[in-house]
């Protein structure tokens, strides 16, 4: 089966879509958004397609929205941090701007995660994905 390089959207066991990234049409950043409750499992999952992605088509930014996201992350950030982020950096990603959760504990689990990230990639966050786009944007002209 054919998997595009410039979007994909992962499942979870029940049907529902848990993750959705599409590359920006100039390759500057991937555009992530990550949907309903997550758990280790697919915070791995979709992790690794991120860096699957990265593989095959490098680029220096990454728009990580958890706008649509419920509750907490906090156990995939050890993981995050000591598995992913170094792999990413490989690959390339400089950028990482952080869409924050409308949700308490979605923003906690990012304020355990940004101290343990922001020595490998330049993060900054953002109240809406727009923002997060232009920033972005200018990081990568």
């Amino acid at each position: 089966m054919f998997k595009s390089i410039d979007s994909q959207n992962l499942k979870k066991a029940n049907g529902d879509v848990f993750i959705e990234i599409h590359r920006a049409p100039d390759n500057a950043f991937l555009h992530v958004n990550w949907i309903g409750i997550q758990s280790l499992e697919t915070i791995m999952m979709g992790g690794n397609q991120i860096l699957s992605m990265l593989r095959v088509k490098p680029c220096q930014g990454l728009l990580n929205s958890n706008r649509e996201l419920i509750g907490s992350w906090e156990s995939a950030v050890n993981w995050l941090s000591y598995r992913w982020a170094p792999q990413a950096e490989i690959l390339g990603l400089r950028n990482f701007a952080h869409v924050i959760s409308p949700g308490i504990y979605g923003q906690w689990s990012f304020d355990a995660l940004y101290p343990k990230i922001k020595g490998i990639f330049e993060v900054q966050s953002f109240l809406t994905d727009d923002a997060a786009k232009a920033w972005l944007q200018l990081k990568s002209s």
